[in-house]
């Protein structure tokens, strides 16, 4: 079988635990994406990343989704919606959490 985008390759992986996203100018794309996949993503990191224009309810939907998310990363991060930190504590085992200090900077200003 021929994998032939990035896309492909999450549906070929029904048992995957853990995805970095790096360095993408369409993280809404893909984390739109993820809603059609009903794994059982344990790790999600997004580094050096943009989120669209409706990202807080991308996120709302991935962290419906993926309830049990223990590490998530939102490291780096421009165009972050503060609403998104709100969304942070449904997330009841997540035991792993790193945030950029830009990122802080701007929920402690919201």
């Amino acid at each position: 079988m021929l994998i032939n985008t990035p896309l492909q390759v999450l549906t070929a992986a029904p048992a995957l635990h853990s995805l970095t996203i790096r360095g993408r100018e369409d993280v809404a794309d893909i984390l739109e994406f993820l809603n059609h996949i009903h794994g059982d993503l344990r790790k999600l990191s997004i580094k050096t990343c943009s989120f669209g224009k409706d990202s807080t309810g991308l996120f709302a939907n991935i962290v419906a989704l993926y309830p049990d998310l223990e590490g998530l990363s939102l490291a780096l991060c421009y165009e972050f919606p503060s609403d998104v930190y709100f969304l942070i504590p449904r997330l009841k085992k997540l035991s792993e959490l790193e945030l950029s200090p830009d990122t802080v900077d701007s929920f402690l200003n919201y």
